[in-house]
């Protein structure tokens, strides 16, 4: 590697934390009380059903959007149907208003446009997945409209932030949506903080704390899907580590360490001007952003942290032997990286490139000795 005079074999290394990127964060949220709705063997059976039941229809329609909700975090087949069936349900509903010259209540727009963007996240054409996306932050700027005091206002704000992310990707001007959204996510924070101040808490009260880090860890997965420009993914992770660094206590905080760990990294990323040599802009500063990283992730203990926070660790132990002049600094920081990945692999949770840069460094090549 350039500036490094070692003997020793080069190491071979994994790909980076980019293919890693975070699965597409699905909206969770709901708390109304609701019975289960069982057996669609049809798109629109549960819109049939909604029909036939008492009671409010908002309510109703709020019942089998629980039921989708819920059928997509338990990753259930019958998510697709579900949230058709609230999307059909709150077509039918709005036509009805519109004939009497009536408006919805916020609550309907919000669970109208969420079913919305839920989904646009499961289809699989590109075009129309734009279009239900475009229309779901439609109806979310009709709740916002709408909303007062309402204690989902909050959720309204975060679901407004996750269709303008989604659309940003999509958008040649998706510098001022990106920042449209995260001042969105700002006001979702600052929204739930104030209704909080005033209200009694309660277990299932949700926590500021960890909703904020739910939302910064959901913007460094976007800034590291290579899905928007380096300006757009460079003010996500500046957001990020602000809003992660703003929840950070000084006792051992594993949540806020991983988030902030993963804004440092992803700035790391960003100076590499040649991943496969190694060349780095500012070498001194990305040594500096991996080093903060590595302790921060170290404060939990390897023993109690989590894989995702260990596959992090590794890899930043990893990077920064690359970069060592000295040859000591060098197979020390391998080492360790060798020893995070080995751990991690004791779990049978290791990725394949992990596993191949184990092999590679405890077991090199005549090529690789060549090679040096």
């Amino acid at each position: 590697m350039p500036g490094n005079d070692s003997s020793a074999p080069k190491r071979k290394r994994p790909l980076g934390l980019k293919a890693r990127a975070a699965k597409k964060s699905n909206n969770t949220d709901s708390t109304a009380s609701t019975s289960e709705v069982k057996d669609f063997d049809e798109a629109n059976t549960a819109t049939i059903m909604l029909r036939g039941d008492e009671g409010d229809e908002i309510d109703e329609l709020e019942g089998i959007f629980d039921s989708a909700i819920e059928a997509i975090n338990n990753e259930d087949e019958r998510a697709l149907t579900l949230l058709r069936g609230t999307i059909h349900e709150s077509d039918r509903i709005l036509r009805l208003y519109d004939n009497d010259g009536k408006t919805p209540e916020a609550r309907f727009y919000y669970i109208y446009g969420t079913a919305l963007f839920n989904f646009s996240e499961l289809l699989e054409a590109e075009e129309e997945s734009t279009t239900y996306l475009e229309l779901a932050h439609h109806r979310l700027t009709q709740a916002q409209e709408q909303m007062a005091e309402e204690p989902f206002a909050w959720r309204v704000y975060l679901m407004l932030a996750k269709a303008g992310l989604e659309l940003a990707t999509k958008s040649k001007a998706e510098v001022n949506k990106v920042d449209t959204a995260l001042q969105d996510l700002d006001r979702a924070l600052q929204t739930l903080e104030k209704q909080q101040k005033n209200e009694v808490p309660t277990e299932e009260s949700p926590s500021v704390r960890l909703e904020a880090l739910a939302a910064a860890d959901m913007v460094l997965s976007l800034a590291d899907s290579q899905r928007l420009p380096e300006i757009s993914s460079a003010r996500l992770v500046q957001w990020a580590e602000a809003t992660a660094r703003n929840q950070h206590t000084k006792q051992a905080d594993c949540e806020s360490n991983l988030v902030i760990a993963r804004a440092l990294w992803l700035q790391a990323s960003a100076l590499l001007v040649d991943d496969e040599e190694d060349e780095v802009k500012e070498k001194d500063l990305y040594s500096k952003l991996l080093n903060e990283a590595q302790l921060l992730l170290e404060k939990e203990g390897e023993e109690k942290a989590s894989s995702e926070a260990l596959l992090l660790l590794g890899e930043v132990q990893l990077n920064l032997g690359n970069v060592q002049d000295e040859e000591d600094r060098q197979e020390k920081l391998y080492k360790q990286a060798v020893a995070t990945f080995r751990l991690v692999q004791s779990r049978g949770e290791l990725p394949e490139q992990f596993a191949q840069f184990i092999d590679d460094f405890e077991n090199p090549t005549d090529s690789d000795e060549e090679s040096n």
